[in-house]
């Protein structure tokens, strides 16, 4: 009985849901939207921010805000229960706990108001960029038997003892590149180059969640009884993540396009 692996694991969760993507994750989601941001876009942005400044550098903000501010906490998932395919506003993002297709809605309206102060705005795009990215982590939209999206869920992935959202969080991650600016560069070499994106930045916060869920149900969770994961589930887990984290950084650059968008109100 693995009793040492699992309290380590247990660990882990303790603390309530983990951080959607690590660092690198996020990193990865802002540094891909604000390459793909037009001209005029670029130039309201720096505007709002005094200058030049890497949405890379601020997208694990919310996480550590979170440490000191816990009625944050809902705000980075959204908890669509193992075998329901759809998100129902009412069972998933009560009134008393919120949750990311919430919030990247409020923000997003905080963002694109000018009538609303700097720092305020400011505010809102530190969490738009950290909670776009959480919402395309399959097991940010998705939970099995009140396991927290897998944080309750020991695996060893290549022999190191851990938690199932760790290995969404991070693991996957760095098992391909340590450094996030790799990753980036594989993205922008490997995947992105011939295909076609058209309508891969459409839709809405619940449907990227729906099809987050889905990933989670199909791929995250489907375990070996061992629970031993090696080369077979990274290699069914691979492109998904390429694939979130490419589409995560292109929603983000039209959210962020449009609530920065000229309007009567804020020319």
């Amino acid at each position: 009985m693995k009793t040492a692996p699992l309290a380590a694991a247990l660990i882990l969760a303790c603390s309530g849901h983990a951080f959607g993507w690590g660092q690198e994750g996020h990193s990865i989601v802002a540094e891909i939207a604000q390459e793909r941001l037009d001209a005029d876009t670029l130039a309201r942005l720096n505007k709002l921010l005094g200058g030049p400044i890497s949405l890379a550098s601020f997208a694990s903000w919310a996480d550590d805000f979170r440490a000191a501010h816990h009625e944050t906490e809902g705000w980075h998932f959204v908890d669509i229960p193992h075998d329901s395919a759809t998100y129902d506003a009412t069972r998933d993002c009560p009134p008393e706990k919120s949750c990311a297709v919430e919030a990247i809605a409020k923000f997003k309206g905080i963002l694109a108001d000018c009538s609303l102060n700097k720092e305020q705005r400011v505010e809102a795009l530190r969490f738009l960029v950290h909670f776009v990215g959480d919402i395309h982590q399959p097991l940010h939209a998705a939970e099995k038997n009140k396991d927290q999206g897998g944080n309750y869920v020991w695996v060893s992935f290549f022999g190191e003892d851990t938690n199932l959202h760790k290995v969404w969080d991070t693991g996957l991650i760095r098992h391909k590149y340590f450094s996030w600016g790799s990753y980036l560069d594989h993205l922008n070499k490997d995947w992105f180059p011939g295909r076609d994106l058209t309508g891969l930045d459409a839709g809405t916060p619940v449907k990227w969640a729906e099809d987050a869920h889905k990933i989670a149900v199909e791929v995250a969770y489907d375990l070996p009884d061992s629970h031993f994961l090696a080369k077979p589930y990274y290699d069914n887990a691979e492109p998904l993540v390429d694939q979130q984290l490419a589409v995560a950084g292109l929603r983000l650059a039209r959210y962020v396009r449009e609530a920065l968008s000229p309007t009567p109100a804020c020319p």
